[in-house]
């Protein structure tokens, strides 16, 4: 239900930045931005659960594992936003410049892990 209530302010969002953009095009962009702060400290707030998960895993000794998650999930989500302000300014090659880097770093950030992971699976295998 929490995705209904994020769509429909996302779809308000669109028809008062469409709404403005003819006219107020300095307003529209406000409205814009001010929407898309809205809608990322609702999903900030929806990611509380996530991070206590991660500090039960530390409380496991898996501090380092939890540590390595949690820079990847900050890494895409920082690379996804930054993509998508890139294509709202009509900047794709910019947008898909930062995908790939975002790909690229978290992917070096979750070799250790997966890494482990692999040392697992031959040790269990053997």
């Amino acid at each position: 239900m929490l995705i209904l209530k994020a769509a429909a302010l996302a779809l308000v969002l669109c028809v008062l930045t469409l709404a403005l953009k003819k006219d107020q095009p300095s307003f529209a962009f406000l409205a814009s931005a001010c929407g898309a702060v809205l809608l990322l400290t609702f999903a900030a707030e929806q990611l509380l659960p996530l991070v206590q998960w991660l500090n039960a895993l530390a409380g496991y000794g898996l501090a380092a594992h939890a540590a390595a998650l949690l820079r990847v999930l900050g890494i895409a989500l920082v690379a996804q936003f930054a993509a998508d302000l890139c294509r709202e300014a009509g900047l794709g090659a910019a947008a898909s410049a930062v995908d790939l880097c975002g790909r690229l770093l978290a992917l070096a950030q979750a070799a250790p892990l997966l890494q482990t992971l692999l040392d697992a699976f031959s040790g269990f295998l053997q």
